[in-house]
């Protein structure tokens, strides 16, 4: 079976009005089991503020809600290990990624899961493997 991991950007695209058929072929598989999804739970707050921004605090409850229970993502959570593996690559690419994208690529690299994002300037890391949504 595959194993994704799903950064914010994923997630809350999938929520907008008229998401990409790429991410709704990716999460349809995901909810028919064809493919293992990971995301950091941390991940879920910028999720939720880019969902908030978008249709307020009400839609952004009810979209993390309905990822939760209808997606059913593995949520990982931040280990003493997964911090220092997260924390190494912030400070390697301090000035090119995110404290959220460390986390994620940490995540992905830890689950030996695909990372997809909507990140567009990822440095190359050894062993991670992404797909890139542009929108």
């Amino acid at each position: 079976m595959s194993r994704v991991c799903l950064d914010a950007g994923i997630i809350s695209l999938y929520y907008q009005k008229d998401p990409p058929q790429k991410i709704l072929d990716l999460i349809t598989a995901i909810q028919e089991g064809q493919i293992l999804a990971f995301t950091p739970g941390v991940i879920l707050v910028e999720v939720f503020k880019h969902l908030c921004i978008a249709g307020g605090k009400d839609y952004a409850t009810s979209c993390l809600r309905s990822f939760l229970h209808n997606i059913r993502p593995k949520l990982t959570e931040l280990t003493p290990e997964l911090i220092l593996i997260a924390g190494l690559f912030k400070c390697q690419y301090r000035n090119k990624i995110s404290y959220n994208d460390s986390i994620i690529i940490a995540t992905a690299l830890k689950e030996k899961a695909i990372l997809h994002t909507t990140e567009k300037n990822l440095p190359l890391i050894r062993h991670l493997q992404s797909v890139s949504y542009t929108f």
